[in-house]
């Protein structure tokens, strides 16, 4: 079926137009019906950042990541990116360690990359789910024009393939590494958390006479006090502090997995991209050689027919439309290498040179079934694993509000009273004392904030809960996508590629024979473009949602 076109040119000069659109995949575009694949409300990102989610960057660079909200915490204000915190005893001993340092809010829901979750380190990158392995790989595919044959290309020798990307990832990628200064803040918030309480020294004189005291003028004697008072934790919250600072680290810990899971979801993205604009590139090129072919042939007249001015132009002029076509297709190529170069803290002089390798049609694995994915996604899953440890800090929290209840004791000791005795010809005296201090809690026992902190741990509980259904809802979701996804791309390549593939090539025999004529030869020309897009984005969109479902799942199942 032909499209409709408002254009009020012929038909036979409308169509030949429409060639062009074999290079419409140079910018490395994104694949039709993809948006399905592995995200529910997707963390526009992820890592108060926003995330390109599909298709090509076209000039967007992604965003620097962030911790986001900690789960549990109470104090929902977050203080400024290179703010110090202060001194958690300057105002109340209660206080933890100073509150977390975010960099914005972040949405948990559909955070893009995997990690296992394993808060007691870096991001790692984990080993494959068990699953049957005994699919055949498919054999060197040899660069070509096709895009048939260019999806099974495994690109330039040199090339960078993804699993390297990863590990550069882990390493150079300077968001990450800027956040990975919070773990140590965190630590060092554990160290003031348990610092206890200062004694105070205390010295004075008292009764020290303006003239000397005599028989005339009695007073004194003259007075000289050294004293210690030394506050007492009776209500251990110090301890308490403690045990917040190191619910608070787990927490960080996991929110730091989630964010490198996040930025290799991101570079998931940004090799696919420069991977889809590579081929557009050579795509366009081999198209163009064909066209400059063609013509060659019909200038020569090797022909049985010679064609007319007319059709000669227009040939001419689907070469110049392709030719004109090259800049944006470079464009889009060094866009991939921007975004997938700036990830990977690649040196500016290195990046024009980056080239993937590895196919972009990647074998088809049995993937596991849906309840099994859940059932890791649910145990994987960092940001989960977060809310999880936040519901432990929520608990610490009411320990901590409950210990704040009594104020400390203040234990008072004189070691040595003086009391100079001179002036009235008698031995001066030697005394010392001891004293306390107690607090009575009968107006103020902290009240409001152990209910805030028992409403906090509720809020957890509920936030952990919606957290859980959405994990599950975007594995659902990333499954059935990449089902339908296989089965269309199956569709197209037992449908369309080789039937379309050989009436191309019957259609430039029939042309340089004279059996067709230009109109008819660009007509098929341009069914021959639809069905190579059509293939490409097929491509395109399974191996998305293959990454994915690796996102989804918050491990790597697919290859």
């Amino acid at each position: 079926m032909r499209r409709a076109t408002s254009d009020h040119r012929p038909p036979r000069l409308r169509k030949p137009l429409a060639l062009i659109a074999c290079a419409a995949f140079v910018a490395g575009g994104t694949a039709r019906g993809q948006g399905g694949g592995g995200s529910s409300g997707t963390d526009s990102t992820s890592f108060g950042s926003t995330q390109v989610t599909g298709g090509p960057t076209h000039g967007r660079l992604f965003e620097a990541p962030s911790l986001g909200p900690m789960p549990g915490a109470m104090e929902p204000g977050l203080p400024t990116p290179g703010a110090v915190q202060p001194n958690p005893f300057a105002l109340d001993p209660g206080i933890i360690g100073g509150r977390r340092r975010g960099l914005g809010r972040v949405d948990r829901p559909g955070a893009r990359g995997f990690t296992r979750s394993n808060v007691s380190g870096p991001a790692s990158l984990p080993s494959p789910l068990p699953m049957d392995q005994n699919f055949e790989e498919p054999g060197e595919g040899p660069p070509a024009g096709d895009v048939a044959e260019l999806v099974d290309d495994e690109g330039p020798a040199n090339g960078l393939t993804l699993d390297a990307a990863l590990e550069r990832l882990r390493v150079a990628n300077l968001d990450v590494l800027a956040i990975r200064y919070e773990l140590p803040q965190a630590e060092a918030d554990i160290l003031t958390a348990g610092l206890r309480n200062n004694p105070l020294l205390y010295a004075d004189a008292q009764l020290v006479p303006y003239q000397p005291y005599n028989d005339a003028r009695p007073g004194g004697p003259v007075q000289y006090d050294v004293n210690i008072t030394y506050p007492l934790d009776v209500s251990h919250k110090r301890q308490a502090r403690v045990g917040v600072a190191c619910a608070a680290k787990k927490v960080l810990e996991a929110q730091f997995q989630d964010v490198s899971r996040r930025q290799i979801g991101n570079l998931y993205h940004a090799f696919v991209d420069l991977q889809s604009a590579r081929i557009g590139l050579l795509a366009l090129e081999a198209m163009i050689r064909k066209q400059e072919d063609i013509l060659g042939k019909v200038r020569r007249d090797e022909g049985p027919t010679k064609p007319t001015r007319l059709e000669r132009d227009r040939l001419v002029l689907e070469l110049a439309k392709s030719r004109a076509g090259l800049g944006d297709a470079r464009d889009a190529l060094a866009d991939a290498q921007e975004s997938l170069g700036l990830l990977l803290a690649l040196p500016e002089d290195r990046v024009s040179g980056l080239m993937p390798r590895g196919r972009l049609r990647v074998p088809r694995p049995p993937a596991p079934s849906l309840e099994e994915l859940q059932a890791v996604a649910k145990q994987a899953r960092p940001d989960l694993a977060a809310a999880r440890l936040g519901i432990r800090r929520a608990d610490a929290e009411i320990r901590l509000a409950q210990a704040n209840r009594i104020d400390d004791v203040y234990l008072f000791y004189d070691p040595i009273t003086y009391q100079d005795i001179s002036p009235f010809r008698s031995l001066s005296a030697r005394s010392w004392g001891l004293g306390l201090t107690v607090p009575v809690p009968i107006f103020n026992r902290n009240q409001g904030n152990i209910a805030k902190a028992k409403s906090n741990l509720s809020q957890t509980h509920a936030e952990l809960a919606a957290l859980e259904r959405r994990v599950a809802a975007e594995v659902r979701q990333a499954y059935r996508e990449f089902v339908a996804s296989g089965q269309s791309l199956e569709l197209v390549e037992t449908s369309v590629v080789a039937p379309a593939r050989d009436a191309s090539g019957r259609a430039i025999a029939g042309f340089l024979a004279g059996e067709l004529e230009v109109g008819d030869y660009l007509d098929q020309m341009e069914d021959e473009a639809d069905s190579s897009r059509l293939h490409r984005d097929a491509v395109l969109r399974y191996r998305r949602s293959m990454l994915d479902l690796d996102t989804a799942v918050g491990v790597r199942v697919m290859p």
